[in-house]
């Protein structure tokens, strides 16, 4: 049974940061970008002080409707915008969020949550402070960086962070299960309550020829993740990348 904090909890969190950073990689799909912001304006920034850093690797969201949509209705959050001169792709913004942020929430634009999830996530947190990072345990394979708690990011950098080689997307979440596997810090599980997420939502809106990259991009990665490790995530052989 979830266990909300008391009032007094929730004032020495608030006491204790000033703003809990939701950093959220975005390239085409900002409707569903600025629906998870009033998402969190309504709810979860009632609870927790919170500020929404956006990485926008589709280069349009500056001065589109969305960004106008957020910037007047969402008043209880504070909104950071960060866009690159090209798509620095999904490890690349995961790094950059850890490096410039610390500790925090890393979200893809095409999910859903609140209150009710942060402080899961802050729970964990609180019951496991050597964990390094904490995933959603949504039961459908990898997408449990699609959410995703960064709680100990010095740790992780000094590991050399998320490997930017899988690029622009695909198989960084699970070449960083296993790094932190082989060094006895697995990455946690946890249930997020209010968590939901929408399957594939930026290939069924993209063209035909974004879709062919897309598996051009998927299979060129998952031949480099059995390059390093020696086999598939499950399968890896390999305790030292690319050493049999």
């Amino acid at each position: 049974m979830l266990v909300w904090p008391s009032r007094q909890k929730v004032l020495e969190v608030r006491l204790l940061m000033s703003e809990l950073v939701i950093a959220i990689p975005s390239l085409t799909r900002y409707d569903l970008l600025s629906r998870l912001c009033h998402v969190l304006d309504s709810d979860a920034a009632k609870v927790y002080p919170l500020k929404i850093v956006i990485l926008d690797n589709g280069g349009g969201f500056l001065g589109s409707h969305f960004e106008k949509d957020i910037s007047q209705d969402c008043k209880n959050i504070t909104v950071e915008l960060r866009t690159p001169e090209y798509n620095i792709g999904v490890a690349g913004s995961w790094n950059l969020f850890v490096r410039e942020y610390g500790q925090c929430i890393i979200a893809n634009d095409d999910v859903t949550f609140s209150a009710r999830s942060i402080n899961a996530f802050l729970r964990a947190s609180s019951s496991s402070p050597e964990t390094v990072i904490f995933e959603n345990d949504d039961p459908v394979a990898g997408f449990g960086f699609s959410t995703f708690f960064v709680n100990d990011p010095s740790y992780w950098l000094s590991m050399g962070g998320f490997d930017e080689l899988f690029n622009p997307a695909y198989f960084e979440d699970s070449d960083c299960r296993y790094r932190l596997r082989l060094i006895g810090r697995p990455a946690l599980k946890v249930h997020l309550p209010d968590w939901s997420h929408d399957n594939s939502s930026t290939l069924s809106s993209a063209s035909k020829m974004h879709e062919r990259t897309h598996w051009c991009t998927f299979y060129r990665n998952r031949q480099y993740y059995i390059l390093k490790w020696g086999g598939l995530p499950g399968k890896e052989k390999f305790k030292t990348p690319f050493v049999n």
